[in-house]
């Protein structure tokens, strides 16, 4: 089975757009997309707590992912309710966050950079030591 694709937004935030440039040369991301947007209404606190967190950790999505991003909610909200889930529910919230690519194996693709490596650019353009 081929590799999924890898959605434009996402390989800008991993780094991949970069390091495989020619891969991602002819790909045009969807345009007008708007902005993930605030949780549904009648979305429980515990709900909208998981919303908040979602959205701080997966910075690439946006309104197409809101109802698929509304199931992961319920689904976390409800395991942190109970405390525990059982295995066909692992199993379903496990699917969905792959589908947003938030999936342990996804993560180690994000580029998490700290903030103080400067822009990329500035070891070609900077001063010399």
């Amino acid at each position: 089975m081929a590799r999924p694709r890898l959605p434009a937004a996402k390989a800008e935030v991993s780094g991949a757009a970069i390091i495989n440039a020619g891969r991602f040369a002819d790909r045009k991301a969807p345009k007008g997309l708007r902005p993930l947007g605030e949780p549904y209404a009648r979305m429980t606190d515990a709900q909208k707590v998981a919303w908040e967190e979602y959205r701080a950790e997966l910075p690439w999505l946006n309104a197409s992912h809101r109802v698929l991003l509304r199931l992961a909610c319920v689904w976390t909200a409800k395991m942190d309710e109970d405390g525990e889930i059982n295995t066909s529910a692992s199993q379903v919230l496990s699917a969905i966050l792959s589908k947003l690519g938030a999936t342990p194996v996804d993560e180690t693709k994000v580029n998490h950079s700290d903030g103080d490596e400067g822009e990329p650019e500035d070891r070609f353009f900077g001063r010399p030591n």
